[in-house]
């Protein structure tokens, strides 16, 4: 059968989150697809750190366009169409809209929508609500012409057949995976950072939905209510967000419990997790929800929100608290952190669990949508 010219938005590579999955996804995907040719599109600045040479049927072209531009639709749309592909992936709703011939769109999840990050822009409330329309009016463009739909887990793809009224056999769920430990081995001085006492961790950034004000609530009533003598780690580089979450550990006078990290690197978080006594996910939107399973290819206990996609993700590997309860939150956690032979339960069931997920069978699930797009299945 005929091989095709597929393209992959590889702009997005090495980039945290999204980065992951372009680059995990394609590599697989090359390793599976003999049949049709590649085109992999990347900016400069990561070309430099990152190659496909190893595989025979990919080659990679120049596209420095960032997303959500005015480049992206004009000089991105011109690279597109010189190429004259049969397909092309996006790997997230930042595409030309311009752009009239097949190809397939991956939806993370819908959090952007429902949480607004004001905080994160420059621009006055008045452009960001313009661009922010803008980028709501791109996202329903691409998701009713998009051949399918690609999401990471079944609650995204209910809520955005609901959402967006889609064919629900033109949404494709292919979960994402974790690729096990950051670093053979943690390299973490504890004293460099604060850390003085046995610690829960949370990793990540500080965006309004990954909840993390309440976090430090429920942490100020399991140090004075539950009388563990404890610490918190919020691990992560810092920004605009964590203003907020700092000024809350300010008001429950928690300073010498609660240490932000800012950047650490990868051999520093692999001894944070190695380290912790539990991974804490308060989060209140999530589309996959990568950080457990990670935790738990570190052996860690894992406690987390309930909401959204995560008791999908994370199965029985997981203690579960109502992400909207304080009072919830830190008896969950308060309890678990006393329950050795509970801890142990998860720990077990956590190693099976990132079991039931690989980024090889991303990649195979994707390219059966390629095939069913281009007809060759």
């Amino acid at each position: 059968m005929k091989g095709m010219k597929i393209v992959i938005d590889g702009r997005w590579v090495k980039q945290t989150g999204i980065g992951r999955y372009v680059e995990r996804t394609t590599e697989e995907l090359l390793k599976l697809d003999k049949q049709n040719d590649y085109v992999f599109l990347i900016r400069d600045k990561e070309r430099k750190k990152y190659s496909l040479d190893s595989y025979k049927n990919v080659k990679m072209v120049t596209a420095n366009y960032r997303w959500f531009t005015f480049g992206e639709q004009l000089g991105l749309l011109k690279i597109i169409n010189s190429l004259k592909p049969d397909l092309v992936h996006f790997p997230n709703f930042a595409y030309p809209v311009l752009y009239t011939r097949k190809f397939v769109l991956t939806v993370h999840d819908l959090t952007l929508f429902e949480y607004k990050t004001i905080n994160s822009s420059r621009n006055t409330r008045l452009v960001y609500e313009i661009k922010h329309l803008a980028m709501r009016f791109a996202f329903w463009m691409g998701a009713h012409r998009a051949k399918f739909v690609i999401v990471p887990t079944e609650f995204v793809k209910r809520q955005i057949v609901k959402k967006y009224r889609l064919n629900p056999e033109r949404v494709c769920v292919t979960h994402e995976a974790s690729d096990g430990r950051l670093a053979a081995t943690g390299k973490i001085d504890l004293k460099k950072f604060s850390i003085t006492k046995p610690f829960l961790l949370c990793v990540g950034n500080a965006y309004p939905h990954k909840n993390l004000e309440r976090l430090v609530e429920a942490f100020a009533k399991i140090v004075d209510e539950h009388k563990l003598d404890i610490q918190l780690v919020i691990a992560g580089k810092k920004d605009v967000f964590h203003e907020r979450v700092e000024a809350e550990v300010v008001k429950d006078k928690l300073e010498d419990r609660v240490v932000f990290t800012d950047y650490v690197t990868d051999a520093e978080l692999a001894g944070l997790y190695e380290k912790a006594e539990l991974y804490v996910f308060p989060s209140l939107s999530e589309g996959f929800g990568l950080p457990g399973l990670e935790a738990m290819a570190y052996r860690l206990p894992v406690v987390s929100s309930n909401a959204t996609c995560l008791p999908e993700v994370y199965g029985n590997a997981a203690e579960y608290f109502d992400p909207l309860s304080v009072d919830d939150m830190a008896s969950v956690i308060a309890k678990l952190y006393s329950d050795k032979k509970r801890q142990a339960e998860l720990i077990k069931n956590g190693k099976e669990q990132i079991k039931k997920f690989s980024w090889e069978e991303t990649a195979r699930k994707t390219l059966a949508v390629y095939k069913k797009v281009l007809g060759q299945d």
